[in-house]
């Protein structure tokens, strides 16, 4: 049996501190059959999150619709998340703010989350969430295995400017916290179908062992991980610019 104070406990050792902003991934199904219902369960964990950071810290939660990818209009306040349980849940709470990325767009609480909500053309470059994150020093964690997908690396992709993904203009209706539309473009850096394209998660892991950049822990017959932002974005830039071709399947 494993309890807040366990969870807490957790985060704690793995250097987790007040003021951090987290970034997080998480699969909370892969955790041990829950004592409480589900809105409880979740609710637990975020409270276990925001004791660890406190007021200081900021904490963010991918909520991605790639509602502009699909001719949907974005809605900030209604269109749900397509990326996990307890993300969807911590979109819905009370203060939590959206960004108005129609294709990755985060949910977002804390003492920094103004940083976060700046307009952005790019759903990876320039005032994007993944930009000031690098540029704030979060922290990724994979809440629920270590092998969760790490989109931050489209970010470093996008830098290093691999030629196996190139930039795509969407366009499409936004309707804000107001319910007003609003037209709204944004630049996609997407992978090419037609070029080896894809990152492997095990590829990215692998390397980020091999720097010393991803703490894992075991807990509740799942896995819990720890990685630097700012460290995992200069090593993977350089490595990248050495051989654009280090983290795909071939």
């Amino acid at each position: 049996m494993y309890s807040n104070k366990d969870l807490i406990n957790t985060l704690k050792n793995h250097n987790i501190k007040k003021g951090d902003i987290l970034y997080i991934h998480s699969e909370i199904f892969n955790f041990g059959i829950p004592l409480i219902d589900l809105n409880a369960l979740q609710y637990n964990i975020l409270k276990c999150f925001f004791d660890v950071i406190g007021k200081e810290g900021t904490l963010i939660m991918p909520t991605f619709t790639y509602s502009f990818c699909d001719n949907e209009i974005y809605d900030k306040t209604k269109t749900k998340s397509k990326v996990g349980v307890l993300n969807e849940f911590f979109r819905t709470q009370e203060g939590v703010k959206r960004t108005n990325d129609p294709i990755f767009s985060f949910a977002i609480k804390g003492a920094k989350e103004e940083l976060f909500l700046k307009d952005t053309t790019s759903c990876f470059g320039e005032n994007s969430v993944f930009d000031v994150l690098t540029q704030e020093g979060g922290k990724i964690i994979l809440f629920g295995s270590h092998k969760l997908g790490i989109t931050y690396i489209h970010h470093i992709e996008e830098k290093a400017r691999v030629s196996y993904r190139f930039f795509k203009n969407f366009k499409g209706i936004l309707i804000n916290e107001d319910g007003k539309k609003i037209n709204k473009n944004i630049n996609y850096f997407c992978r090419s179908y037609e070029k080896i394209s894809i990152t492997s998660s095990d590829l990215i892991i692998d390397f980020l062992k091999q720097n010393n950049n991803i703490q894992i822990s075991s807990f509740a017959n799942a896995q819990i991980a720890v990685i630097d932002i700012q460290k995992f974005f200069n090593t993977a830039l350089k490595a990248l610019q050495q051989d654009e071709g280090i983290f795909l399947i071939r």
